[in-house]
């Protein structure tokens, strides 16, 4: 019989590989910022527990807790995370006969037959932060969902303290029992709402629910986690990246300083449509309907909230065609009539996407210049992001950015190499 699937994953990964070179941060509470947007991407315990900050919150939204407790801002170095990445993983797969990369952070495993599994994990914990100093949270079951649910637990139910195994029927339908359906591996935002309007509220309800009707309404993709909540194997986890397409991409922003003006929400919209786009070609996927929005604040005096969806008559990720788009979608986001009432709140949202590997060519479908896109991706890739961009987005920046500090990266960057004086 085929050992268990593992997962081992970095605890708060980047916040934690902060301060492995730079100890001054490792007793404060620190969060880490996604460049110019300033979006808490991360955060450790001591800025999330005692000083009360949240993730995917824009940090100016914080100023004053951050000026009055010192919590310090880093902005993110992806390529200081992906050496650590690389260090911690490849001490992870040393332990085990068969390994696969999920994420920067995440790694699946096949554990090893006849060994004590919970005894193991604890010991690839100890030599993973011996050796690199980075704290990861194992979890192992009968298939990835399953270890994805275990993961779940080992952080969010009592006593588990970053280390979890569901082996037993009872184990597992306890915990399924707890944990929100929308949690569940592959169950995004969309597919969440429609479950809870259909009175599937947490994860056993949906492993009991009748597979016939949830095949009827959501295809294969639900009745395949079904199959595995019931503890078959249907996903492979030597290649989890081809499990899950994103049914539904989105890019937003909150501008402390508001938009003034409609050039402004254009450029605003034009960059939120880039990283959209960017997305779904990333993931191989096509957008049949976007959503371009716009808003004030709760708490500004003068309400205003517009929306405009766009469906296709075939789907599309060319970034070009969606700016034409945005430019004919933006008089009807705009007051119609009075005064400019400034804007808090902007995003872009892909609400029907279609997996392009699967497209059967139409004689009447536009064609589509994918060389430049793929160029464009390219580039962007090899040079850093927003190194090549369509003229549509502008070159300012809008929004305030908080200073922020930067990280060392004596790895890539011969300036950071530290000096000794002997």
């Amino acid at each position: 019989m085929a050992g268990l699937i593992a997962i081992l994953d970095g605890t708060r990964f980047y916040a934690s590989a902060s301060g492995i070179l730079h100890p001054e941060y490792r007793e404060k509470p620190v969060v880490v910022t996604s460049g110019n947007q300033g979006i808490i991407i991360a955060a450790n315990r001591l800025a999330t527990d005692k000083c009360g900050l949240k993730k995917f919150k824009p940090v100016f939204e914080y100023k004053d807790k951050i000026d009055t407790l010192g919590v310090q801002v880093l902005e993110a170095n992806f390529n200081l995370f992906g050496y650590h990445s690389e260090q911690f993983q490849s001490i992870i797969k040393s332990h085990f006969p068969e390994s696969s990369s999920y994420s920067v952070d995440e790694v699946f495993c096949q554990m090893p037959c006849h060994i004590h599994a919970l005894h193991y994990l604890q010991k690839v914990r100890r030599n993973v932060y011996k050796l690199t100093r980075t704290p990861i949270g194992a979890a192992a079951s009968h298939n990835c969902t399953l270890a994805k649910v275990a993961a779940w637990a080992s952080k969010k139910q009592p006593g588990y303290k970053g280390l979890c195994v569901l082996e037993s029927l009872p184990e597992i339908d306890r915990i399924l029992s707890t944990m929100p359906v929308g949690d569940l591996w592959g169950v995004g935002r969309r597919i969440d709402a429609r479950l809870k309007h259909m009175g599937i509220n947490k994860a056993i309800e949906l492993k009991h629910a009748d597979v016939k009707k949830m095949k009827k309404e959501f295809g294969k993709p639900i009745t395949s986690l079904i199959a595995e909540l019931h503890g078959q194997r249907i996903f492979n986890w030597r290649k989890p990246d081809e499990l899950h397409i994103k049914d539904m991409i989105s890019s937003t922003r909150s501008i402390k300083e508001r938009l003034h003006c409609v050039e402004e929400l254009r450029q605003a919209l034009a960059y939120h449509v880039h990283e959209v786009c960017a997305k779904a070609r990333n993931q191989q996927s096509k957008i049949k309907t976007i959503q371009f929005f716009c808003r004030t604040s709760p708490y500004d005096n003068q309400k205003y909230s517009s929306g405009t969806c766009v469906k296709l008559d075939y789907p599309s990720s060319d970034t070009a065609m969606f700016l034409k788009l945005l430019s004919e979608a933006i008089p009807r986001l705009i007051p119609q009539k009075g005064t400019w009432i400034p804007l808090y709140k902007i995003g872009v949202t892909a609400l029907e996407v279609t997996d392009s590997r699967h497209d059967q060519g139409d004689l009447f479908a536009p064609i589509e210049d994918t060389r430049k896109m793929s160029a464009l991706d390219s580039i962007n890739a090899l040079f850093g992001k927003n190194t090549l961009f369509l003229g549509a987005k502008g070159t300012g920046t809008t929004g305030e950015r908080m200073e922020s500090g930067q990280l060392k990266n004596p790895h890539s960057r011969w300036s950071d190499v530290p000096t000794v004086f002997c």
